[in-house]
């Protein structure tokens, strides 16, 4: 195991580099995340830099997209934002630079000049914070591209210069980098700077065993965030993609995280990424967080994609749906029922129960019972009297607990049936049992 280095706190700074070509995925987020931790639990700086120099592809649509998610996920940066597109002055000068040393040369392409940097023939060892000792022969590398023809540096030259000039101390990305290093080493080497500490990661994989991408089986940040999933639980889900904490927890809040992070525990195999596993967390916080806090959460959720139910029937729902949901997207699926009339997409299941003459006959005589009640606040005798009828016709209240639900809900599950009743209210429920029976 490789411990973490022992520099003094004040010195630590580390970078999130998102380039503005895409939505901010997954893999991203990891990144960021192990960035952040690594920065707080030292006592050091977390900064943010966008890698924009991609003309074609980088909008500013996206860098907002990035920008709005990583405030949602709460990984704030100390610093102001660095822009690449506002350097490109910077990487022409390091670029001449090498050139006046006769450490690169220019290549005509297309009647344009590129300049390229001539790779020193030799051994390039280093010691990453996750993998240990280890050693690149350059001799297997081809030069190096540092400013294309239009003028534009390759992320070869940009990336150096930019961690060189915001003092980063410490590099944390992924495996797919790794074979990048030797190469920026060397560029290091020729500019007189000293390189950074290394850490790569683990890469994150989808469920066909290929890394997951902004461009391949991942899904935005932005889109979790719009099927009601809370920030802490996917960054809680996320740290122990290629990281152990060094027990057997799997709920870990950010002040624990912070506390426990260090790359000595960062685990050298590929991640599996398993979307039902981060549901099941994200539920898990659902039901843990302070019941004002997730009334107050879930209502900003549901407000801003239709218009809230009464108040009364709005508490009455979240309260009996919070031990069922996963998501706050799933309660709009879920309760789908209490807002719209039911969908009986199982015809053969209201075939069986329509030609069940102890069904219907137990469903007509609690509709002449239900009729009787003043409201239905009162779930306890909602619960009595339903039972009575099956009891009196010498059956069991699942004879007629089964049925009920599916003429209110169009399924076969629910919330607890006489909970659900008081939430949909008597006019609703004499209406649909009417319905069913006419």
């Amino acid at each position: 195991m490789i411990s973490d280095p022992q520099a003094p706190a004040s010195d630590i700074r580390v970078r999130f580099a998102p380039s503005p070509t895409g939505y901010l995925h997954i893999g991203g987020v990891r990144t960021a995340l192990f960035n952040f931790l690594y920065a707080r639990q030292q006592g050091g700086k977390f900064l943010l830099r966008i890698e924009d120099t991609d003309r074609l592809r980088s909008t500013p649509e996206f860098e907002q997209e990035i920008l709005d998610s990583l405030r949602w996920l709460g990984l704030v940066w100390d610093e102001e934002i660095e822009h690449q597109s506002a350097r490109l002055d910077r990487y022409r000068q390091v670029a001449r630079e090498l050139v006046d040393k006769g450490l690169a040369y220019e290549q005509e392409d297309a009647g344009k000049v590129a300049l390229t940097f001539r790779i020193p023939k030799t051994k390039v060892t280093f010691r990453d914070l996750v993998h240990g000792d280890v050693t690149y022969d350059s001799n297997e590398f081809d030069d190096l591209v540092i400013m294309k023809s239009d003028g534009f540096p390759t992320f070869h030259l940009a990336v150096v210069v930019d961690d060189h000039d915001m003092g980063i101390t410490h590099i944390v990305r992924g495996d797919d980098h790794l074979p990048n290093t030797p190469r920026h080493i060397l560029l290091y080497q020729a500019l007189g700077w000293k390189p950074p500490k290394y850490a790569h990661l683990p890469l994150i994989m989808g469920a066909d065993g290929t890394p997951l991408s902004k461009r391949h089986g991942t899904v935005a940040v932005s889109a979790y965030r719009n099927d009601g999933y809370l920030p802490e639980a996917l960054l809680n889900y996320l740290a122990l993609l290629g990281w152990n904490p060094g027990n057997n927890r799997e709920i870990l809040k950010m002040p624990e995280l912070i506390k426990l992070f260090g790359f000595k525990r960062v685990i050298k195999s590929n991640a599996q990424f398993n979307p039902e596993k981060l549901r099941w967390l994200n539920g898990q916080y659902i039901r843990m967080i302070d019941g004002e806090d997730y009334e107050k959460r879930i209502t900003e959720f549901w407000k801003a994609k239709q218009e809230l139910p009464p108040e009364g029937k709005w508490h009455k729902l979240i309260t009996l749906y919070r031990p069922r949901i996963e998501t706050f997207g799933q309660l709009m699926d879920q309760a789908a029922y209490c807002f719209n009339e039911p969908e009986y997409k199982d015809v053969s299941m209201m075939n069986e129960i329509k030609a069940n003459p102890a069904a219907m006959g137990l469903l007509r005589q609690l509709f002449d019972v239900l009729e009787r009640i003043g409201d239905f606040d009162d779930v306890p005798l909602l619960d009595q009297k339903t039972k009575q009828v099956a009891e009196a016709a010498g059956l069991k209240p699942k004879d007629i607990i089964h049925p009920l639900r599916f003429v209110l809900t169009g399924g076969t599950a629910s919330p607890g049936i006489f909970e659900l009743m008081s939430l949909l209210g008597k006019e609703i429920c004499l209406k649909r049992l009417g319905g069913f029976l006419a």
